[in-house]
């Protein structure tokens, strides 16, 4: 089943304390897991310091807590002032089981998720997680794109960028207070089935987590410090603005017309977070074979490789060099001829003081 964590600031939270503090949560919560979303309930109120592209934060992390990992549906808006007077937001979290992930996929769940809190709720502990919509979707062309401004092409390249390089970072570059949580529901469309919830997300990204997955960073242009971010090692970006075209491209056809998104696949080293099902045993996990982790893909041509001077040379026996095998004979050549040569010293020596 499905738990969720509602935080806000309240005079007197579930465990007590006042302030920002956990006002909702369903009993049964795995171990660890309240306070890694606490951490990641943080909202920026300040505009012109805010990184993120959107007003409200729409996110799916994988969040790892006490050695697991979890598929993570919230939403933090902004809510008028709490009961001292100071800025208020409102943080939602719904933790899904495995069984509960819908084939359509996180955006699309967000979307049609209901009850997720506006303002500040009554303080209590509930027995049961809140009941989540299940649904499809088929790959279809990218009208939120079109509606918001932008060329529905740009729905396919950030798509591509996604599965391209599913672990490194990719900033989605747009204009302030853009409603980006439908775009992402446009280009999760794009993308096959098995993919679409190996794609976490931010609306309204404020920083990286140790313990959450965010790959798509929606954050706005012109922003205090994104330069720094873009600069970070593997970081993908893709910079969208009203009326600019996504050019012509498998993937920008793609995006406009509604076709899946398809690219080449190169075996990837990655170790990729496995989203257990909370009802299943640790025996149970232990016989039944983990898939195996995603491909990683590559948008940029492949150099030639590059030797490694480090590694050892091991060559198998029936292959060795032939000059090996020559150079083991003089030297045992060249070791006989010392030998020989001391041998005649010692009796000359033996000789003389004779």
């Amino acid at each position: 089943m499905s738990f969720e964590v509602v935080h806000t600031s309240v005079q007197k939270g579930l465990r007590g304390s006042s302030g920002f503090a956990t006002a909702v949560a369903t009993a049964g919560l795995p171990n660890g897991l309240e306070q890694a979303l606490e951490e990641l309930s943080a909202y920026d109120f300040e505009p012109s310091r805010a990184i993120g592209a959107d007003r409200v934060d729409w996110a799916h992390r994988i969040v790892t807590a006490q050695g697991r990992s979890y598929s993570v549906l919230s939403r933090t808006t902004p809510c008028g002032s709490d009961w001292s007077g100071r800025p208020n937001r409102v943080a939602h979290f719904v933790v899904l089981d495995a069984s509960e992930r819908a084939q359509a996929g996180p955006a699309w769940m967000l979307a049609n998720l209901r009850g997720l809190a506006d303002a500040p709720p009554a303080v209590e502990s509930r027995a049961a997680g809140p009941s989540v919509p299940s649904g499809s979707v088929s790959p279809r062309a990218a009208s939120r794109w079109i509606a918001a401004g932008f060329d529905a092409g740009w729905a396919g390249v950030v798509a591509r960028t996604l599965l391209e390089a599913p672990s490194d970072a990719c900033y989605l570059v747009l204009p302030a207070d853009t409603d980006a949580l439908p775009l992402v529901e446009d280009v999760l469309a794009l993308m096959p089935d098995d993919r679409r919830w190996m794609v976490s997300f931010s609306t309204r990204f404020l920083r990286a987590s140790a313990n959450a997955r965010c790959q798509l960073r929606c954050v706005r242009e012109g922003s205090p410090g994104l330069h720094k971010l873009l600069a970070e090692p593997g970081a993908r970006q893709v910079v969208v603005r009203a009326g600019a075209s996504a050019g012509e491209s498998a993937v920008a056809d793609a995006g406009r017309n509604g076709t899946a998104v398809v690219v080449a696949a190169r075996a990837s080293t990655a170790v990729q977070p496995v989203l257990r099902d909370a009802g299943a045993s640790e025996a149970n996990a232990a016989r039944t074979p983990q898939p195996a982790a995603p491909r990683e893909w590559s948008p940029q041509p492949q150099a030639a490789p590059v030797a490694d001077f480090h590694a050892p040379l091991d060559f198998p026996r029936d292959r060795l060099p032939a000059q090996s095998s020559n150079t083991l004979a003089y030297a045992l050549f060249a070791v006989a001829g010392l030998a020989l040569t001391a041998s005649l010293v010692l009796v000359i020596l033996m000789m003389l003081r004779a």
